[in-house]
């Protein structure tokens, strides 16, 4: 019984540890580009990367240690219709980028921000331009997308981002139930 449990902590330790960020969906299911391919999810000819931004240049955004271009890229934010511009991405940001490798370049095609990180629950208070969440004061002035009319005792989803003077919401989400 002891071996057996050496044996399966060292397979799940070697899955883990070659399994790879992005998977080319082209491999694995076969070039489908000839489609209309506009859902994130359903883009199989495109190979998917999920990563914080470390740094960026331009029109080149470092993710997982690797160079994307993003100069051809439609950037949209999590949660949202509101399409944006390169200039609209920051260092620290979670993004899924959808692309292709080309002449050893990763080259995006998609980039849906998700900002730093998402909270969700009861709006406890409002002041001015912001909004109190799970104990956070989270300004709203420079959402890039509202859905709902955030309200005292509603619940709201809210993708944020750190700045120098606390939390800013990318996307506002109120709504009057968790999870719709």
């Amino acid at each position: 019984m002891r071996y057996k449990n050496i044996f399966v902590t060292t397979v799940m330790f070697l899955f883990c540890f070659f399994t790879p960020t992005g998977l080319d969906y082209a491999r694995i299911y076969g070039d489908h580009s000839q489609g209309d391919h506009g859902d994130m999810h359903g883009d199989r000819g495109k190979t998917g990367i999920r990563g914080v931004v470390i740094s960026f240049s331009g029109s080149t955004i470092s993710v997982l240690g690797m160079d994307i271009d993003a100069s051809a890229a439609e950037i949209v934010l999590k949660d949202c219709d509101a399409s944006l511009s390169i200039d609209d991405i920051a260092e620290g940001d979670m993004i899924e980028v959808k692309g292709n490798t080309k002449d050893g370049s990763f080259v995006a095609s998609i980039i849906k921000i998700e900002g730093a990180g998402k909270l969700e629950g009861t709006v406890e208070a409002i002041n001015g331009d912001s909004i109190t969440l799970l104990g956070n004061e989270i300004d709203i002035a420079s959402a890039r997308c509202i859905r709902g009319n955030p309200i005292v005792g509603k619940k709201a989803r809210v993708y944020v981002r750190n700045s120098d003077s606390g939390l800013t919401a990318l996307v506002v989400q109120a709504t009057g139930r968790m999870g719709h």
